[in-house]
């Protein structure tokens, strides 16, 4: 056959899951977690993609490919191979993760609070471990993370195959008597379906996050270990205390690279201040970041109370992606003084006129 074949990638419709930076026995890597919620023949195939391009971009960084399926499902083979001829020029094998083989009351004991929600798809969960869960969300997190867990938990235990209709039934009741759900989760059928599609997504972010604060705690250690192998106690306590709030796994393994260089424990000080300095600013992002989201949770808990799903939908989705706090609180003042659900929207139109 003498047809040409041309393929052009546009790598603008590539978009994974979950992607982080981390250290995988031992070696830096890069994380790619895809979720998913039923089968499908092409996942494989797509993540060897992703995996070659997370490879390219990150400067030839290993890739760890892992699928986490959240209900019962067929399994894709691994290895994933092309082969022609009798040779071999593909074999992918990510690692399969299948909720429903996990532990739950292991969960639970851990308190590995980021998998809370998946209990009810993990092999058989009996009520009382996932009241007790509940429950512990309950008292740890804030209302507004509590009801999006809580929402996602009431997807997954409706959807799940590892538990009996009566215990999900049980477990229900039990959420709707404890927990008063959100007028809006209760009021709309739309809300419920647009969670059940960001769920895998959210979940796998949730996961990430925690095994992207596992590997920052290693490296700590790993630093500490280093310094004092080399240098007096005074210059171990102070990078022990200079590093503990950081989170940063990038810059914590660019200081483990530039200590393991020193020899001269007065070269540790400025080397510190720079650190402290890089720290300082990740800290005022993070504190904008929270006072966004919470100007954010308190528009609508307003407009939730007191309008209708129509102008909710409209607001949170004009809010999301503000990252302007004097703008959301300039909205915020304004809303509080409207009664009305078209004054709402054109406040909407006035404060947000991109959205």
């Amino acid at each position: 056959m003498d047809e040409e074949l041309n393929v052009e990638l546009n790598r603008n419709t590539i978009s994974i899951d979950v992607g982080r930076h981390v250290v995988y026995k031992g070696d830096s890597a890069i994380l790619n977690l895809e979720a998913q919620s039923s089968p499908d023949d092409d996942l494989l195939p797509r993540m060897l993609e992703y995996a070659i391009n997370l490879y390219r971009k990150y400067k030839r960084r290993p890739v760890v490919s892992v699928a986490l399926f959240l209900f019962k499902c067929e399994i894709p083979d691994r290895p994933f191979i092309i082969e022609c001829g009798g040779d071999r020029f593909v074999e992918f094998c990510p690692i399969i993760i299948c909720m429903w083989e996990m532990d739950p009351p292991k969960v639970v004991d851990h308190h590995q609070r980021c998998l809370y929600t998946l209990l009810p798809t993990m092999k058989e969960p009996k009520p009382d471990l996932l009241k007790r869960a509940l429950q512990e969300l309950y008292e740890q997190e804030g209302p507004q993370d509590f009801k999006c867990h809580l929402a996602w938990f009431e997807t997954m235990l409706s959807r799940t195959t590892t538990m009996s209709d009566e215990d999900k039934q049980l477990v229900q009741e039990y959420v709707h008597m404890q927990y008063q759900l959100h007028p809006l989760l209760a009021e709309n059928p739309t809300i419920q379906s647009v969670i059940a599609e960001e769920t895998a997504k959210e979940v796998a972010k949730e996961i990430a996050k925690e095994v992207a604060k596992e590997v920052a705690k290693s490296l700590q250690g790993t630093i500490v270990d280093l310094v004092t192998d080399r240098f007096s106690t005074p210059i171990v306590h102070y990078v022990q205390r200079t590093i503990a709030p950081s989170r940063n796994i990038e810059e914590l393994r660019k200081l483990h690279r530039q200590l393991a260089r020193m020899s001269d424990e007065q070269e540790v000080y400025p080397l510190l201040d720079q650190f402290s300095a890089v720290l300082d600013e990740e800290m005022k992002d993070e504190a904008m970041r929270g006072e966004i989201k919470g100007i954010q949770e308190s528009i609508l808990d307003f407009v939730g109370a007191r309008f209708s799903m129509y102008v909710y939908t409209q607001v949170q989705q004009a809010i999301a992606p503000m990252q302007d706090v004097a703008q959301l609180r300039n909205f915020s003042r304004q809303l509080a003084c409207l009664s009305d659900a078209e004054e709402v929207l054109a406040l909407l139109e006035r404060c947000f006129p991109t959205q």
